[in-house]
């Protein structure tokens, strides 16, 4: 594709050099080919105008940077914003393919993966999510939302798959970013908000500023916001929206509601109230949050006129995402395994652990180093008050001294307390967790959910909770999944 016909839509501060063919988007040099556009982003770490000769070396035949042109004789864009700029030129690169397709953005601070991928089963779209992709075929996921030319290459692969639906993670990082600029979103949908990524955002507010901006981009009759107003954040997203609204919580007043609901380590059964009448469902997940999710997605799927019986079935049929959730039982011990990271989402975890929980709920987590550290004691009493047992353990240290990060846990710990351990071998804490528990007794696993590997200095080594608690056992066909 011509340069001129893929930065339509872009005005750049200065244009140096000819039109020339791209054959493709490129923002890390190490991965830039012959022909391609490349786009010199600052992230935290680097600077991508610092790699410009070496994007050129590698067969860049264009720039666009916020700089001047640093180099003469090679075509050069010198723009406001690299990253709005990148996310117009991947658009138009891949032939707008967020236009072919029905999609969903769902954002919150919990929830959005299992949200995320129950609407793709019911409506058997693609997904971009946290724990991998689908947009034809599957592959693992690096980041949350993933950057624009990757977002829209994804997306057009879906439609060359004859995908006529997808649903995406809007994370704050992605949303304040750009990375979601000019995706047709159709539906937009909030979970909820609480603390975390503040190391980032800094405050609460700034935190739901960012992830406010998705609703800011969705207007017209045609479009539509679901929302969890039982979440205060929601409630003010209402004034937000110029678009259609569902609203789904607890409480009557909303637009998708429980009228009934039961729920136990198999799953739950509910009976939900809707703009288009009840549903009976049944789900393989459990827990309250859980309900939430599945409201949220049957809201999407209401929207994109799926039918009843296929939403119901859908619900019936999934079985949850790797890592959320995921539950292995062995002579009646039930260990759970969670991605919980955050004060409020291992609050719901154990609070939803403890409604089935016929003996001791002994939890094993720590906290990612270089990260939010104002969240480490709220998790520390949320464990210590709701676990019979504690067990602070490593997460991701990263380059942080990970006895620091287990003493800031375990301030909080002690506050509700006294009943727990420091073993900061991840290994070592899961099987000791194991070990201590009694059938009838509940073994939570937090933090880390689908990750197969630790970050330790600037070391990934492979490590996976799950592998941990198959050795335990002994024999794979002696656990049991979700």
């Amino acid at each position: 594709m011509k340069l001129k016909e893929i930065i339509r839509g872009i005005n750049p501060i200065k244009l140096q050099g000819e039109d020339k063919e791209i054959s493709s988007l490129s923002y890390d040099s190490r991965k830039t080919g012959l022909g391609s556009l490349f786009f010199a982003i600052k992230g935290n770490k680097y600077n991508g105008n610092d790699f410009v000769e070496d994007a050129i070396s590698k067969g860049a035949v264009g720039v666009v940077s916020s700089l001047p042109p640093l180099k003469e004789g090679i075509t050069w864009l010198q723009v406001v914003d690299v990253r709005e700029a990148m996310a117009i030129a991947a658009d138009n690169f891949f032939s707008h393919p967020s236009r072919e397709l029905k999609i969903a953005g769902v954002t919150g601070t919990n929830g959005k993966t299992t949200v995320v991928q129950l609407i793709a089963y019911i409506t058997k779209g693609g997904f971009i999510s946290t724990v991998e992709n689908w947009y034809g075929r599957r592959e693992k996921a690096r980041l949350t939302t993933p950057e624009s030319p990757d977002i829209n290459w994804m997306l057009r692969e879906m439609v060359n798959s004859k995908l006529k639906y997808a649903a995406i993670e809007a994370s704050s990082h992605g949303l304040y970013f750009q990375r979601l600029n000019r995706i047709d979103f159709d539906i937009c949908i909030f979970t909820n908000l609480s603390g975390d990524h503040l190391d980032f955002h800094l405050t609460m507010e700034r935190y739901f500023e960012a992830k406010s901006l998705l609703f800011k981009r969705i207007e017209g009759p045609e479009k539509w916001a679901i929302i969890n107003t039982d979440d205060p954040y929601g409630k003010r997203l209402l004034s937000m929206v110029n678009c259609g609204i569902l609203t789904y919580g607890m409480e009557r007043e909303n637009s998708i509601h429980p009228e009934d609901f039961k729920m136990g380590i198999e799953g739950i059964e509910a009976v939900i109230r809707t703009p288009v009448g009840e549903f009976e469902i049944k789900s393989k997940l459990t827990g309250k949050f859980n309900l939430y999710n599945i409201m949220a997605a049957m809201g999407a799927s209401i929207v994109l006129e799926v039918k009843k019986e296929r939403i119901q079935k859908g619900i019936e049929n999934f079985s949850g995402v790797k890592g959320r959730m995921e539950r292995f039982t062995y002579s009646g011990i039930n260990v759970i395994v969670d991605y919980a990271h955050s004060d409020d989402s291992l609050r719901n975890l154990l609070e939803s652990v403890r409604e089935f929980t016929e003996g001791r709920v002994i939890t094993v987590f720590g906290a990612g180093g270089d990260r939010d550290r104002s969240k480490r004691p709220r998790m520390g009493r949320t464990a210590g008050y709701l676990s019979d047992l504690v067990i602070i353990t490593n997460d991701n240290p990263r380059s942080e001294n990970p006895f620091r990060i287990i003493e800031e846990i375990e301030t909080g710990v002690k506050e509700k307390t006294s009943l727990y351990m420091k073993i900061p071998d991840r290994k070592r804490a899961i099987t000791k967790a194991i070990e201590l528990a009694k059938p009838g007794d509940t073994v939570v696993i937090a933090g880390k959910g689908h990750e197969d590997y630790q970050i330790i200095g600037d070391k990934v080594v492979h490590f996976s909770d799950q592998e941990i608690v198959e050795e335990f056992f002994g024999r794979r066909d002696e656990t049991k999944g979700r």
